[in-house]
């Protein structure tokens, strides 16, 4: 069974007391497991913290209220790049440290006696439910394959490396990090095909510059696009400027707006429902690319037969910085379907009446 290791760092008895029977009622009512660390001191907490923890609830007053010792715990889950769910529980939400925010994954500040204990068991459960934890905690699938990696396929090469990083550290670094990662990703090739829409996309994008891939809107509308340059054109120089003059661009339309088109003069709901299936697994035109909607992204598709290109101080001056950028798996297929509708040649019909006629005749 799945249990969900839990910090709570406070130093008041009868608090620890009162969670500790909610815990229990908890487990017992709704058949979910935990593993409990109780700290008590600032120290104890900074002695107890790991990368393995699922969550923690952290009290801001310790030590007899004398200063707001919590801040400093969530400050050294962040230095530590320990990668926990926290949620701040305390008497005195106006002392949390709200530069913290954004440098931790904080579920919420919750004030004691407005936020009940099960509320925050149901919040860490629900995250925990993801995976999240498991995948990138310090004993998830992550850590165990970096491990094997690094036994099995790096230091059996660490000769070679070795040589490589006397040559040029920085360029070797960024190697092993680029073939550490294809190691990771041959773990994906039997996964079930089936993903969910945000697996399409990069947001943020990890990389502020433009690539193949990165989806902009404009900035006096809100049409978006999709560059479509190939990514050795969008190497950029010495200068600053790209090795292409030109960035190329697809536009992105509505999907209301395609399916509606699609839909057009079809009544019964079979056949909508094939219709639809058609649209949405790219096989209603050559010049169609559907793109999943989530809560940052309207979706849409992209149509290959409305492209712009601009060169980059035009570019520059009608679009925005990039939030979103298409993940490199679902770019390789956009940009071979581009290439296989512009590509396409096609014959003159031959006529082949006489050859029917010798089978139905």
């Amino acid at each position: 069974m799945k249990k969900l290791r839990l910090l709570i760092v406070e130093d008041v008895e009868q608090e620890l007391e009162s969670f500790r029977d909610d815990l229990e009622d908890y487990v017992r009512e709704k058949g979910r497991d935990f593993d409990l660390f109780e700290c008590k001191t600032l120290e104890e907490a900074l002695e107890k913290l790991d990368n393995s923890f699922d969550g923690a609830i952290i009290d801001l007053k310790l030590a007899n209220y004398r200063s707001n010792e919590g801040n400093q715990v969530v400050e050294k889950i962040r230095e530590s790049f320990f990668r926990i769910p926290i949620a701040i529980f305390t008497g005195n939400p106006g002392d949390w440290d709200h530069d913290l925010n954004e440098k931790t994954m904080l579920i919420d500040v919750f004030t004691k006696g407005e936020t009940g204990h099960y509320e925050l068991l149901d919040r860490f459960w629900e995250i925990y439910n993801t995976g999240l934890t498991r995948i990138m905690g310090g004993r998830g699938l992550i850590e165990q394959q970096l491990s094997k990696v690094f036994l099995k396929n790096l230091q059996p090469q660490i000769k070679t490396w070795v040589s490589y990083g006397a040559e040029n550290s920085e360029r070797t670094e960024k190697a092993l990090l680029r073939y550490t990662l294809n190691h990771l990703f041959q773990l994906l090739e039997e996964d079930e095909k089936h993903c969910f829409p945000e697996e399409v996309y990069l947001h943020p994008p990890m990389l502020e510059k433009i690539t193949t891939g990165s989806i902009v809107k404009e900035e006096t509308g809100d049409q978006s696009f999709v560059v479509l340059s190939p990514a050795c054109d969008l190497v950029v120089r010495r200068n600053g400027e790209f090795k292409t003059d030109r960035i190329l661009l697809v536009e992105i339309e509505g999907e209301s707006e395609v399916v509606n088109v699609a839909l057009n003069g079809i009544r019964r709901k079979q056949s909508k429902e094939n219709k639809l299936r058609d649209v949405f697994n790219n096989n209603h035109t050559d010049y169609y690319h559907w793109l999943p909607k989530t809560d940052f992204f309207a979706g849409g598709f992209l149509n290959f037969r409305k492209l712009n290109a601009l060169n980059k101080t035009d570019f520059d001056e009608k679009f925005r910085e990039p939030t979103i950028q298409i993940s490199p798996f679902f770019v390789k297929d956009i940009v071979s379907r581009f290439s296989s509708f512009y590509a396409r040649q096609g014959q003159p019909d031959i006529d082949s009446k006489d050859f029917i006629d010798r089978y139905t005749i």
